[in-house]
């Protein structure tokens, strides 16, 4: 990828795309802020709306029941029952507004003269019944009425003037009782009976029954709703033509839809068209509303008209009506102003972008040729021609680089150079380190043997045993002498074990008439070896991995003597093991963790610390570990597990967990 391309990436990924991202972020706030804020006023319209119809419901049965309680009406129908006055209700017929009803008393008519007046917008009809359900007298159709009079119909009743609620008969108080609402042909309707009790005490001896028109109450609390505030309309104008659009949607009322939750009905809405009609007939693209409106107390959701505009409607339960109100604000129109300046600005990023981009490219093309001769130069320096310099114009943005690759190349040459000399060195180092620490245990050995030789010479078997060890040590200081010559396999890990299936039980009693058993009667030796054991691993490197621990061991118990404990045997899984466990000085849990098989870390006073390091490294290459277990004052207990026998190429071989020590030590302890 060329540089143009490169900066093209750079400048989308840090510069256009985090624009692009403000510009959508913004664009989505304010869409969010218009919908907060009409969610808002639609939810509190609704709330409003609902507590105005159910103020106004039980304002309207408060004063039907003060209407019942009236001592005038109380006596007309106490006077007025079937036994005593016959059928003479049954005499005369309407009477017109503004005329005495016959056998109506006038201070009864006045009464429900009044309550005519001051709810003529929401009645239907008022009608009082006797104590057999018959109709009294009944104030018709409130609309109808001519002037501010209320008319008195006496006679010629259908059967629909005598519903009422027949749980009157049984109320010892006065109480409103509210029927279910009722599709009628005028629209939903809802009746309250209230009782007439007689002027002394006893069971109610009448009735009123008030039907009220739910069109005209969820009307009258809908035009109380002040027309959809500006703020909703101006969120979001960025111009005076926004503002002024703006200004033009507050003149929009939101629409009302109040629906029986029962049937689904519209018993209101704005559009009168729609009234009194099915949802799924007049409204089919409210469905989604309603269904909810009809299941949920209380929320919120949005809905497309037939013409493109979208509106988002705030719903809440009327509990009184066992209806569903909703306020539906107009979003189309209040998004609006939002939409149009998220567009702009999203435009204008855009452009913004580009000619910055056009500007980037330019500079950039007038850098590429100099670059490009950098960039040749340090493909040549790391071909390994440090002796190239790279030459630029003095002008360039890019001199300072040029400069600071030909000082890198100079300083690079000389390092170099050191480089070479310390890993030579270094590698002479290592190996000498190697090479003494094996003959330090050579030595070891000598010294042991040379000490016994003036308490044991005299016996026969041991001068025969002593020969033996002197020629095996003298095999052995050739070897390492020899290892000198050849110094890539002195060092461990750096070439391929020349391993074979071998006894290593064999080995072991070798190292240690060696190199334990000159030690009797200072230290106590105990080996637990089984007849043969076969492994495989290099004879002499892993007699030498032994050599040390065993070595080790003795030095870390000291003159004061102990236990030194020797064990080999079978594992699962096809492996082998052997131990070598003392009860010396033991080491500390941070020692065995930090600096163990650290090289050149050691806690004794001699030697330089290359001994676990070997081993282990030793143990690695045969496909085997290393394990260590000590506790300070108690000894030490080192484990090699090594494979049975050669294993093909991808078979997997257990690995069991670590064996307990079988000594009382059980935490490692440090040596060389």
């Amino acid at each position: 990828m060329n540089l143009r391309n490169k900066l093209l990436l750079v400048f989308v990924a840090l510069a256009f795309a985090p624009l692009a991202l403000v510009s959508v972020i913004n664009y989505r706030s304010g869409l969010s802020a218009v919908e907060g804020l009409l969610r808002a006023r639609a939810d509190e319209s609704a709330a409003r709306i609902t507590r105005r119809i159910e103020r106004t419901l039980e304002t309207r049965e408060a004063r039907l029941l003060e209407l019942a309680r009236a001592d005038s009406l109380r006596e007309y129908v106490r006077d007025s029952q079937p036994a005593q006055t016959g059928g003479a209700r049954q005499a005369g017929g309407p009477q017109a507004a503004g005329g005495a009803a016959r056998g109506i008393p006038d201070e009864v008519q006045a009464h429900f003269g009044t309550y005519f007046r001051n709810n003529r917008e929401y009645l239907e009809s008022v009608t009082c019944l006797d104590s057999s359900g018959g109709p009294l007298f009944r104030v018709p159709d409130a609309r109808a009425a001519s002037g501010d009079e209320a008319s008195f119909q006496t006679s010629d009743f259908v059967s629909s003037d005598a519903r009422y609620d027949s749980r009157v008969w049984s109320l010892t108080r006065a109480e409103a009782l509210r029927s279910p609402v009722t599709e009628e042909s005028y629209g939903a309707a809802r009746r309250v009976t209230v009782p007439v009790f007689a002027p002394t005490e006893g069971p109610a001896v009448g009735a009123v029954v008030a039907v009220f028109r739910l069109k005209g109450v969820i009307e009258d609390a809908a035009e109380t709703e002040a027309p959809a505030s500006a703020d909703a309309a101006r969120v979001g104008a960025s111009s005076p033509g926004d503002a002024a659009a703006a200004s033009a949607q507050t003149n929009a009322r939101p629409v009302v839809v109040a629906l029986d939750n029962a049937t689904g009905t519209v018993v209101y809405h704005t559009n009168g068209a729609f009234t009194h009609q099915s949802v799924a007939a007049a409204l089919p693209y409210f469905a989604g509303v309603a269904a909810r409106m009809k299941s949920s107390a209380s929320g919120a959701d949005f809905y497309d008209e037939p013409g493109g505009d979208r509106r988002l409607a705030a719903f809440r339960q009327v509990d009184a009506l066992n209806l569903s109100l909703a306020v539906a604000e107009d979003y189309t129109s209040a998004s609006g102003p939002v939409r149009r300046s998220g567009l702009f600005g999203g435009l204008l990023a855009l452009a913004a972008g580009l000619a910055a981009l056009a500007l980037l490219l330019a500079v950039a093309r007038r850098a590429t040729h100099d670059i490009e001769r950098v960039a040749r130069g340090a493909a040549a320096i790391a071909a390994g021609d440090f002796d190239h310099r790279i030459e630029v114009s003095a002008s360039s943005e890019t001199q300072d680089l040029a400069e600071s690759l030909n000082l890198m190349t100079e300083r690079l040459r000389g390092l170099i150079a050191k480089e070479a000399e310390s890993r030579q060195f270094q590698s002479f180092l290592r190996i000498s380190a190697m090479i003494s620490h094996d003959l330090k245990n050579a030595i070891a050995g000598l010294s042991m043997l040379v000490a016994n030789m003036e308490r044991q010479f005299h016996r026969e078997e041991f001068r025969a045993d002593a020969i033996e060890s002197l020629r095996e040590a003298t095999e052995k200081l050739k070897r390492t002498v020899a290892r000198l010559s050849e110094p890539a396999k002195s060092l461990s890990g750096e070439y391929r074990m020349a391993a074979r299936e071998t006894d290593l039980v064999p080995v072991m009693r070798r190292v240690l008439s060696t190199v334990a058993e000159p030690s009797r009667p200072l230290y106590e030796i105990e080996a637990r070896l089984p007849d043969s054991l076969v492994a495989t691993f290099e004879p002499g490197r892993i007699e030498n991995v032994f050599e040390n621990l065993v070595i080790n061991a003795l030095e870390a118990m000291g003159a004061v003597g102990g236990r030194l404990t020797v064990e080999a045997g079978a594992l699962e899984g096809g492996l082998v093991f052997f131990s070598v466990a003392d009860t010396g000085i033991g080491m500390s849990e941070e020692f065995v963790r930090e600096r163990l098989y650290r090289p050149f870390s050691t806690t004794k006073t001699k030697g330089i610390g290359l001994g676990l390091f070997t081993c282990r490294e030793v143990v690695e290459a045969h496909g085997g570990r290393l394990e260590v277990e000590s506790r300070t004052g108690v000894g030490t207990r080192f484990r090699v597990v090594l494979p049975s026998r050669l294993f093909k190429s991808g078979e997997r071989r257990a690995q069991p967990e670590k064996a307990a020590a079988t000594v009382e030590a059980s935490e490692p302890r440090a040596s060389a």
